[in-house]
């Protein structure tokens, strides 16, 4: 089974990404409804000095799954009941998208590869602040067995 992992889609962080991006994002996840796929959505937990908090998520965002797990590490595979639903869910499979390229969406990646997924990234539907930055890290994916798309 395919699962499709919508990564930190909030509010405060599509500020800095061209608006156009949560669209792609939300016609991924309509096709990825109409294909039976596993949709989990991620959101980060912020830490505060008043405690923990997640920001909503982005306004228009289509939520269309009961699956959301937070994480406060970078990688979403450092969340254990999120390994346990892949593994009840018999995936086998990932794709990522949502923010950021460089980082949230990168570090999830490698792990999942680590873990024995297939991984793929459809750059389309991936917020990436610094371009430069991202060509550099999808050599690195590349050389992983992660599939990149433009």
């Amino acid at each position: 089974m395919k699962a499709l992992l919508v990564i930190d889609v909030q509010r405060e962080y599509m500020e800095k990404y061209p608006p156009d991006l949560l669209p792609k994002v939300n016609a991924r996840i309509a096709q990825a409804l109409e294909h039976n796929e596993l949709i989990i959505y991620i959101k980060n937990v912020r830490r505060l000095r008043s405690g923990t908090t997640a920001y909503a998520f982005a306004e228009q965002l289509m939520v269309c799954s009961p699956h959301i797990f937070l994480k406060e590490r970078a990688s979403i595979f450092s969340n254990a009941a999120l390994l346990a639903l892949l593994r009840q869910s018999d995936v086998s499979e990932v794709e990522i998208i949502g923010v950021d390229g460089n980082c949230c969406v990168a570090s999830s990646a490698i792990d999942a590869k680590k873990l024995g997924y297939a991984v793929t990234l459809p750059c389309q539907c991936i917020g990436i602040q610094n371009r430069e930055r991202f060509e550099k890290k999808k050599t690195t994916l590349s050389k992983q067995g992660i599939a990149v798309w433009e």
